[in-house]
């Protein structure tokens, strides 16, 4: 390579990262980096020690004109876990560090083992959407949400599986915990990682319905704020635009106010006065107890001594009551429990493929994502035979209908 420009942009390039992930990094514009490759101008010694950092390299490989750089199967050596520290300045404990840590190793991970595999994470790189300055009124949220989920193919009703959703659409979900406090722990964070693409990470500390509603906030970060940013890290204490513009985006994509208002006219609601109907109303959309109060409370389904009064709920005892099936997580969050549930089913699939041909050890894969032998023993094992109870019970049922429907 005959100029250092050169040199600068091949070695980002290899590395598989944007110019504004680079940029963020060190804290300046794209524009100036675009310059440094361009050779219009010429960065600073600190700066190329710092460059030189990012890409994993020397100094003396980056700068010399008569070294080859290394090949492009050098890992990526950018600290996507401090550009994320960076945006999250000094508002959370060491808990939250560490599970951000864990996020990034993961992505890390899980780009490595697609290139095992000689193939790529299936992913999103852009936001179809825009956000423009000016259309940020509730009923602009309001259409910005119906935008998202007929993209989605979600209709207006209650959203689902939407890990499993998010998965499809290209945006990886990953479970992770990020603290205990969320005074001091983060809720959740998104990451343009350079080879996953769009990628969110939740806080497996909080309650189900948090988590949920977790996703669909990053998921408005990643939707309308990724263009300048490459990462937002949130957390309770953060109060910004940004922040209150996902939570109202969120709250309106998981609980339509036109789909809410249609559910309570046919069950003959006119206003919500008990605990029991919204119960009733937060388990068919899938959300947290308080998530279906606020959203009431917006749709003019319930007033606020009303509001007031069914905070005091017991919402998941009341569910049980009620008939509701309640998992273990919503009266406590035990990490334990998740196992190969943290990871985005694409790459579970992908996992167990590269155990099964042979291209990762047990062992290997154990021990970059923290699950036992015996876990990856599951995931290696063959389908059910003929002479498996369960698989005879589906054979059958499956004949059953056949017969019906032939």
């Amino acid at each position: 390579m005959n100029s250092l420009g050169e040199r600068l942009a091949a070695a980002r390039e290899s590395r598989h990262l944007s110019q504004e992930t680079v940029a963020g990094l060190l804290g300046v514009s794209r524009v100036m980096l675009s310059y440094w490759e361009s050779n219009q101008r010429r960065p600073g010694e600190q700066t190329l020690e710092r460059l030189a950092s990012i890409y994993g390299l020397a100094l003396g490989h980056l700068v010399s004109l008569q070294t080859p750089l290394p090949g492009s199967n050098v890992a990526p050596g950018a600290d996507l876990v401090s550009l994320l520290y960076r945006d999250a300045e000094t508002g959370i404990d060491d808990a939250a560090r560490a599970g951000l840590r864990d996020f990034v190793q993961f992505l890390d991970t899980y780009a490595d083992l697609a290139e095992r595999l000689g193939t790529t994470p299936y992913r999103l790189e852009a936001s179809p959407f825009n956000l423009r300055p000016g259309f940020v009124t509730k009923d602009d949220i309001r259409r910005k949400a119906e935008e998202v989920r007929s993209w989605l193919h979600l209709g207006m009703g209650p959203v689902g599986d939407l890990a499993g959703v998010l998965d499809e659409a290209g945006i990886t979900v990953f479970r992770c915990p990020l603290g205990a406090d969320l005074q001091l722990g983060v809720s959740g964070a998104y990451l343009h990682h350079p080879r996953v693409g769009m990628s969110i990470a939740v806080n497996v500390q909080t309650t189900p319905g948090r988590q949920v509603f977790t996703m669909a906030h990053e998921l408005a970060h990643a939707l309308y704020h990724s263009q300048g940013s490459a990462q937002v890290v949130s957390y309770w204490a953060r109060k910004d635009d940004r922040e209150r513009l996902a939570d109202a985006w969120a709250g309106e994509f998981l609980v339509p106010q036109e789909s809410l208002r249609r559910t309570c006219e046919n069950l003959g609601i006119k206003s919500v006065t008990s605990a029991e109907e919204a119960v009733h109303l937060q388990r068919g959309y899938g959300v947290s107890y308080g998530t279906i109060l606020v959203r009431l409370l917006q749709a003019k389904l319930l007033d606020d001594a009303a509001y007031e009064a069914l905070q005091t709920a017991r919402p998941v005892a009341l569910a049980s009551a009620l008939g509701y099936s309640v998992c273990e997580d919503e009266w406590g969050q035990d990490l334990s429990r998740w196992r190969l549930d943290r990871f985005p089913r694409r790459f579970v699939l992908m996992l167990a493929t590269a155990l099964r041909d042979g291209r990762v050890s047990p062992s290997t894969a154990a021990s970059v994502t923290g699950l036992t032998l015996d876990e990856m023993a599951e995931l290696m094992a063959p389908p059910a035979g003929d002479d498996d109870p369960a698989r005879q019970r589906e054979d059958l049922e499956f004949d059953d209908v056949r017969g019906r429907v032939a």
